[in-house]
């Protein structure tokens, strides 16, 4: 029996703008730009480069939560995450960017999801920023913060299907992995490009509508990318589910 398991990024993803770019641009010393510019050019990496620019962020957490509380989730994420409650489809953020913020985010709009994967922020006494990376095992080359091929794991064989759900370039590298992939933004010209099997998305009310259909075994207009891995879903539709 196969079940299905729900990947998400946050930034741009879950929410309709990138937390960290609202910060920095906001609150951080102007230095941060430089810092950007150097990962846009390749010269580091994501991790350096928030290690570097996080620290920079001016007004403590009581400024934060000020911008924070001005932005806006996606539209049918609330009701996606309800929808897989209900059917026993655990929902996990996974994030390059901060903990801390995203914990914010969704306790304010009443979201529970099942675990959060994200750089821990910290704050010092005197308000001031500092970035902590978790200790789990990455993939070789790996530059981000988090690595997200690694939390996703593997093909899921006949077992699970991984559902990643993302929007820009800390997608690229595990949109290749997913079993069924959801896109927008940058991500659809990625995996265009790559000739990664995608579905693109502009709110979270087509992904709920999409995943309804593979629960009950309709596939029309479905993409799959990697079919071999979900082939035996496609001829008998085994998920575990709730109706």
């Amino acid at each position: 029996m196969q079940k299905i398991q729900v990947f998400c990024d946050f930034d741009g993803t879950i929410t309709t703008r990138d937390t960290v770019d609202i910060l920095l641009t906001e609150l951080a010393d102007p230095a941060w730009e430089e810092i950007e510019e150097e990962w846009v050019q390749g010269k580091i990496g994501s991790r350096e480069c928030m290690s570097r620019q996080v620290p920079l962020i001016r007004g403590g957490w009581s400024k934060v939560r000020e911008i924070l509380d001005e932005l806006q989730i996606s539209e049918g994420f609330v009701e996606f995450v309800d929808w897989c409650k209900d059917r026993l489809i655990p929902v996990a953020v996974v994030s390059d960017g901060l903990d801390r913020v995203i914990q914010y985010v969704l306790d304010k709009h009443r979201i529970r999801v099942d675990r959060i994967f994200a750089n821990n922020l910290e704050e010092s006494e005197s308000g001031e920023f500092s970035l902590h990376f978790s200790a789990r095992p990455r993939l070789m080359g790996c530059q981000s913060g988090v690595c997200k091929c690694q939390i996703a794991g593997p093909a899921g064989g006949y077992q699970t299907i991984r559902v990643v759900i993302g929007d820009g370039r800390s997608d690229f590298c595990w949109s290749k992995e997913a079993d069924l992939l959801f896109a927008k933004s940058k991500l659809i010209n990625y995996c265009v490009e790559q000739g990664i099997g995608h579905n693109p998305f502009e709110t979270f009310f087509e992904v709920k509508d999409s995943l309804h259909m593979v629960s009950h075994g309709r596939y029309e207009g479905i993409v799959f990318n990697k079919p071999a891995v979900v082939q035996p879903a496609l001829n008998q539709a085994p998920f575990i589910v709730q109706p």
